[in-house]
Formats: structure tokens, C-alpha cells, sequence
């Protein structure tokens, strides 16, 4: 691990005494507060601390429990609402008066939606979110996840820190001998430690997250990032469809790592010049009253509000003609 330059060590104690850590990018006048949380190296994402501080937001990434710098056991999904809240009320009593976000892609948006079980955060920002166990082993369809799982659990779901991930002809292998012999017993040759195997065997039979009893409570403003070709897709729909607060949707022709993704130079480009995905987050962030970059897009370029706090907004990248669609959907 390379310690960030640009940002300082933060340590928050768990309800168990497990002290969990992570860093903490600071503008010189901080006028919010945002948190991630993820299991892949708060470290790695200096990009992203610094540009929240562009936008004037003092910036928390915290490794989950059991990752890298966090003590504890790694246990994926299944302690991130009570470490969550821990950390969100740390962080709210070292910046009190400011609006907190909770952000995050991935494993992280999960951590981010557990904590806003827990405490009342200002809004969230997620990007192609995984909903839980169930909803990465299977498909909208009920066919098993195989390639995705394997692959992530062997390189991610092992120990404090990631291992190299497996080769295609290995990775194809095992996807092979667990469809003849099941995902069980395929494991079971694998070298993987008792505890993995626990892990292994809660994931695939897990049952899905009921979206309204998790999350139907929730009325913070929720800007949400899919992608038309992430396997997460359908799952962020619900998600969306379930959310009582306001929402907006954000769709554009990119899978699971979004722009980059984009393998069409065209495209890609066309999708900078309509300002990219963060022009359509400022834009998000102004309407919604919170704050940005002093260039962002007025607020009018996104959907005038509707009445009530449900209100369903979408904005569409269109690739043929780079511009980005704005409708409102309720």
C-alpha cells in the first residue's frame, strides 16, 4: 500500500472495538461531507476523493472490516449497517452543520445503502450498486452468476486483501467443473479455507433483498448510475422502482466500470463533450440543493421538480447524437 500525499489516516471504532480505517481528503473550506466505504483499497481511490473536494466536499473512504487497513473479520455483506453507522456518526461529530452523502459503486453502494438503514444522511450517490448476496449469485432470469462469482470471490473474497485473479483458462476451468458438479462440491477442490467455504455456501442460498422492508423507509434524494450492460442492470431498476424518495435514474451504453467500458473512441468522446457522467452528478447536486462546482450545469438542465417527495427523474447518453436525454418518468 502507498499512503496518499494529498490526504491523512482516519480511524473510526466499531460497536466491537474493531477499529476500522481509511483516509481523509480535505477542501480548505469544507461545504459537505462525503463517505465510501469499500473493500478494494481506500487508498486506490485518490481520483475520487479529489474530485468531490473540486466540488467542495470534505471526503471519507474508509476500508470495510476485515480489508486491507480495517481490523476485524471480512465477511462480505453482512456487517456493513452497524460499522456503517458507526462511521457515519463519527464523521457527522467532526463536521457538524454539513450535509453528508454516502456514495459508492459496487460491493460499495451496498455498504452505503446498509448505513442509510442505520442514521439520516442528506442524499446518496451509487453507481451500478450490488444489492446483496442473492441478487450477485443469480440472474434477473434464476441462472447462476457462475464466471462473475468465482472470479470475484477467489481474487476478492479470501482474506484481508485481493489476490491476482484467476487466468480466462483457469477461470473457465472452474466455471465448467462447478456447472457438472455444482458450486458446492467444485469449491470443495479449490484449496479454499473453512470459512471461505461458509461464505461460499451462504451466497447461493441467500434469499433476495425485499427492497421495500430494507429500503422503504428511505426519502433521501438518490442519484443512481447503471449501466445498459452491467449485469447489475435489471437490479437497478428495482431498486429504483422501490425508492420512496426522489430518485433520478442514469442510464448510458456502458457495463459495470462505466465510461470505461465505452470501447467506441467516438462514443467515448461524445460522452466527454456533453460533460460526462460527473456533469450530469452537478447538475444532480445543484437541483437537489447540495453542493458543487461553481461550473456546473444549472439546475434547469435537469427535469423541472414535481410535487411530493417522490419524485422519478431520468437522464439517458444518447451515443448516436452525444446528448444526453432528460425526461421525467413520474
Amino acid at each position: 500500500m502507498t499512503p496518499p500525499r494529498d490526504a491523512r489516516p482516519h480511524a473510526v471504532l466499531a460497536e466491537d472495538g474493531a477499529l476500522l480505517r481509511g483516509w481523509v481528503w480535505e477542501p480548505a473550506e469544507p461545504r459537505g461531507v462525503v463517505l465510501i466505504r469499500t473493500p478494494y483499497g481506500a487508498w486506490r481511490h485518490g481520483d475520487t476523493a479529489r474530485a468531490w473536494v473540486g466540488r467542495g466536499y470534505r471526503c471519507v473512504i474508509h476500508d470495510v472490516r476485515g480489508r486491507h487497513s480495517s481490523d476485524g473479520e471480512w465477511r462480505p455483506y453482512l456487517a456493513e449497517r452497524s460499522d456503517g453507522r458507526a462511521v457515519v456518526e463519527q464523521v457527522r461529530a467532526e463536521s457538524p452543520g454539513l450535509p453528508l452523502v454516502l456514495s459508492g459503486g459496487s460491493y460499495a453502494a451496498h455498504t452505503a445503502l446498509e448505513a442509510a438503514r442505520a442514521v439520516v444522511v442528506e442524499a446518496l450517490v451509487l453507481q451500478v450498486p450490488a444489492l446483496g448476496l442473492a441478487e450477485t449469485a443469480w440472474d434477473e432470469n434464476g441462472r447462476p452468476q457462475l464466471r462473475d462469482r468465482i472470479g470475484w470471490w477467489h481474487q476478492h473474497g479470501r482474506g484481508p486483501r485481493s489476490l491476482a485473479p484467476l487466468s480466462d483458462e483457469q477461470l473457465s476451468a472452474r466455471v465448467r467443473r462447478a456447472s457438472d458438479v455444482g458450486v458446492h462440491r467444485a469449491a470443495d477442490e479449490w484449496g479454499w479455507s473453512s470459512e471461505v467455504l461458509s461464505g461460499w455456501r451462504r451466497l447461493w442460498s441467500a434469499p433476495a433483498v425485499d427492497l421495500d422492508r430494507a429500503y422503504g423507509a428511505l426519502l433521501a434524494p438518490l442519484l443512481l448510475i447503471r449501466g445498459d450492460h452491467d449485469f447489475f442492470f435489471t437490479h437497478a431498476g428495482r431498486l429504483a422502482a422501490a425508492w420512496r424518495g426522489p430518485v433520478h435514474l442514469v442510464d448510458g451504453p456502458w457495463g459495470h466500470r462505466l465510461a470505461a467500458d465505452i470501447d467506441d473512441d467516438d462514443v467515448r468522446s461524445r460522452l466527454r463533450s456533453a460533460g460526462g457522467i460527473g456533469g450530469v452528478l452537478d447538475s444532480w447536486l445543484a437541483e437537489t440543493g447540495l453542493p458543487t462546482r461553481a461550473s456546473a450545469l444549472p439546475a434547469s438542465a435537469l427535469p423541472a421538480p414535481a410535487s411530493g417527495r417522490s419524485r422519478r427523474t431520468r437522464s439517458a447518453f444518447e451515443p448516436e447524437t452525444g446528448r444526453w436525454r432528460y425526461e421525467r418518468t413520474a
